[in-house]
């Protein structure tokens, strides 16, 4: 069985190809490659699906501020209008306008807007301010009447003489014919004399030392009243005890405040011992 099996195989082995068989497959298979090239391999990548930087999910574009002016020059405005929105300042307040934190400029008094530049006050800003009177205009000249507000304007009152006044003041009373005839009739002329700020009767002062009562000349104050004056009495207080029982202060005084000194550390060290000795009593109090 052996000898049959090897004599088999030997007969059946395989043998080698020639040459010109190794040539005919390999141009076969070079034709192959050609005709059907195999798709390339595609390696998947994963790119981001979030931008990473900017704003790719916020809005490109966002509502306006609405900035810039709300009131035109010569409009009438009332206290507290907007009249000029920014960012920064572009525009500065001028005369009776405010602004606020956000560099918006409002209205602080009633009247008519102005645009208008002031190179007395800034040789380059530009300012909004508001006028009282529609004619009136920005930068007011130098030195010119300042215009007041409430719709009042500065008014001087004429120059008078006093006698003039004293003269104007004085009238006489005359009583009519029924007046006459009452039993209580005023008299029949009387004069009424213009308030003065001449000393006019006496003011009973007491002396807070000895006791006494003066007698002092008042004058007439504002509010129609015959009182002494404030600083005689805020000086009233000088006079009293109280202030004349505290001893002068003399600058230089080197020997009073030694001794000031000596006798405060002589108190504090009297109140140690009385402090050390009602511990100390405690304690025996306690053992007994």
């Amino acid at each position: 069985m052996g000898d049959v099996g090897a004599g088999h195989l030997a007969k059946t082995s395989v043998r080698a190809p020639s040459l010109a068989t190794l040539a005919i497959l390999e141009s076969a298979l070079s034709s192959l490659r050609i005709g059907n090239a195999a798709p390339a391999i595609d390696i998947g990548r994963r790119h981001a699906s979030h931008q990473a930087q900017g704003r790719a999910n916020k809005a490109k574009q966002g509502p306006g501020k609405r900035l810039g002016a709300k009131k035109t020059g010569g409009e009438y405005v009332v206290p507290g209008n907007i009249l000029f929105k920014q960012r920064g300042t572009h525009w500065f307040p001028g005369d009776n306008c405010m602004m606020g934190r956000d560099h918006t400029i409002h209205a602080a008094q009633p009247g008519y807007v102005r645009y208008y530049r002031d190179p007395d006050r800034h040789p380059k800003r530009k300012y909004i301010g508001i006028v009282f009177e529609k004619e009136q205009q920005l930068p007011a000249p130098m030195n010119a009447v300042r215009r007041r507000k409430l719709g009042m304007l500065a008014y001087q009152i004429p120059a008078t003489s006093v006698e003039e006044d004293v003269v104007n003041s004085t009238t006489t009373y005359t009583p009519s014919n029924a007046e006459k005839r009452s039993p209580r009739s005023p008299p029949s002329t009387t004069t009424i004399r213009a308030p003065t700020s001449e000393p006019r009767g006496t003011v009973a002062v007491q002396d807070a030392l000895s006791g006494t009562a003066t007698e002092r000349k008042a004058t007439l104050r504002p509010g129609y009243q015959y009182r002494q004056a404030n600083w005689e009495i805020g000086r009233a207080a000088e006079r009293s005890k109280a202030a004349m029982a505290v001893r002068t202060f003399t600058p230089g005084d080197r020997f009073a405040a030694w001794r000031k000194s000596a006798m405060r550390i002589a108190k504090n060290a009297e109140r140690r011992q009385i402090g050390r000795g009602g511990k100390k009593g405690a304690k025996a109090k306690a053992k007994n």
